[in-house]
């Protein structure tokens, strides 16, 4: 009996019925009937830039925040959602180090080129990212910028 007090409740709160009596009945956890009353699912009908027709009213909106625009349809609620993404913070990046890596170490070259390290031909060192650095402990290899 409870359950089906929780079902209309939940029903009345606006998730499907379906979902509903699943909860009530202990199969789905309430954590994420709470995910799905809150985010919009379904598919995703379109995705456009800022700049794009259909986008116009919310880019005057969010301004230079604006990433992207979707429009969304769950045919379980039988609804059509519009989403954006925005940029709410950033900062500058920690600019890359210089490292040496001598030419006989083929594994660890490959290992920090496949991380996103960059060789520096003029220098003779590899340009990589601080927390590359720090993942495959590259600390005592670290070039200082006067060098």
């Amino acid at each position: 009996m409870a359950g089906r007090n929780m079902a209309a409740k939940w029903a009345a709160a606006g998730l499907p019925p379906a979902q509903a009596s699943a909860a009530a009945e202990g199969i789905v956890r309430a954590a994420t009937q709470v995910a799905t009353r809150r985010a919009p699912g379904g598919v995703v009908l379109k995705k456009l830039g800022p700049d794009a027709p259909g986008a116009k009213r919310l880019a005057a909106r969010y301004g230079e925040a604006l990433v992207c625009v979707r429009y969304r349809e769950d045919a379980a609620t039988q609804r059509r959602y519009t989403t954006v993404e925005l940029v709410v913070d950033w900062r500058p990046l920690p600019p890359p180090v210089m490292v040496r890596i001598d030419f006989e170490e083929t594994e660890l070259r490959l290992r920090v080129k496949a991380a996103g390290g960059l060789w520096d031909g003029k220098r003779k060192l590899w340009r990589v990212p601080v927390p590359v650095v720090r993942e495959l402990k590259l600390s005592r290899r670290v070039v200082r910028a006067d060098t």
